[in-house]
């Protein structure tokens, strides 16, 4: 599809290049909002400024109902609507500014990545994830507090309520357990690490959690377009429930890999403490209050008995004898705490 074409499709007319000195504007309040939002990016300042000073900007009419701002990629430039007061720092400009940063073309101009999303041999993998992670980026950079939000029977807390609330708060949840610095980096640059990381953590299911992330947002465009109201239930019902299969699967996974390494009595007290404060960022289905336990529930019991067999282990091999010869307050602290969260569960 050649450019006029995929314009003319979006409802994107009338487009004008926009001024250099607005362009300079925006790449400066796009360049200083991310540093000062994520110091571990600052080292990339020049690079970010340099790069939004050569994206093409236009204004345009935007007649059908899709973003303010878009980023067409092919032709690597981005369109504002012309009802934008382009003086002001919006999620959508952020998140489209940094789609633009996330463009990596082979020498022959070939799109092959985007920031977290990959394309090899005709097939695109990682674009929830990607989506996700801008989003999550692009709604803190402008100071989105946590909101409370209850969708398709669902409650979550996210920064990013209005847009792709699901994938975001799935993204804050891989955040809480592995950090923001790499996911951060790489989505912007385009580097590896956070993928390594991501294979690492969470091994064979790693490929399993990606594609849930890429299913929701399959679902979430099929439902932008659907106007049957009995069909868009039914694909809110498919989001629903595959977030909720992607929280748990996030969770499981992440301490049932975890737990067996752990090695030390303060990595005892650390994995606990996490795995407790989980549920403050996980959502809830208010279709299953029914239900005598919940995943969570049933999950942190597992964890804790796990938990407690290696802080036994641990305490062992510093007691030459037995428990009852345990030294050090910390030792003792720690085995107080499991013991309150294990029979909490009996």
């Amino acid at each position: 599809m050649d450019i006029a074409k995929k314009l003319e499709k979006l409802g994107i007319e009338y487009a004008m290049p926009i001024d250099k000195e607005i362009v300079r504007m925006i790449a400066y309040n796009v360049t200083e909002a991310l540093v000062n939002a994520f110091p571990s990016i600052s080292d990339e300042y020049n690079n970010i400024f340099a790069k939004l000073l050569n994206c093409n900007m236009y204004v345009a009419t935007v007649t059908k109902p899709i973003s303010k701002v878009n980023y067409i990629y092919e032709n690597n430039s981005i369109y504002f609507d012309y009802t934008m007061n382009l003086d002001v720092l919006t999620e959508q400009t952020i998140h489209e500014c940094i789609h633009y940063l996330q463009d990596y073309r082979n020498m022959k101009g070939k799109l092959e990545k985007i920031g977290l999303c990959n394309f090899e041999n005709f097939n695109v993998s990682g674009l929830g994830l990607n989506e996700a992670a801008v989003q999550y980026i692009s709604a803190k950079t402008v100071g989105n507090m946590p909101t409370i939000l209850e969708r398709y029977g669902v409650r979550i807390q996210t920064i990013s309520p209005n847009y792709y609330p699901f994938l975001t708060n799935l993204a804050e949840q891989i955040i809480y357990l592995m950090g923001e610095d790499e996911i951060v980096k790489d989505t912007i640059k385009g580097n590896t690490k956070f993928e390594d990381d991501l294979l690492n953590t969470f091994e064979g299911n790693t490929k399993k959690i990606i594609n849930h992330f890429d299913e929701i947002i399959e679902i979430n465009n099929q439902l932008n377009a659907q106007t049957d109201i009995d069909k868009s239930r039914l694909l809110q019902q498919e989001i629903a429930n595959r977030y909720i299969d992607t929280q748990n699967l996030i969770f499981n996974t992440y301490f049932e890999k975890i737990c067996p390494r752990v090695s030390t009595v303060a990595e005892i007290d650390y994995y606990m403490t996490k795995a407790t404060n989980y549920k403050r960022v996980m959502g809830k289905s208010l279709q299953r209050n029914f239900m005598q336990e919940s995943f969570y529930d049933v999950q942190l019991k597992n964890i804790t008995k796990e938990l407690d067999k290696r802080l036994y282990k641990i305490s062992k091999e510093r007691s030459k004898n037995t428990l009852l010869i345990i030294r050090g307050d910390k030792i003792l602290r720690i085995i107080r705490k499991i013991a309150s969260y294990f029979s909490a569960y009996q």
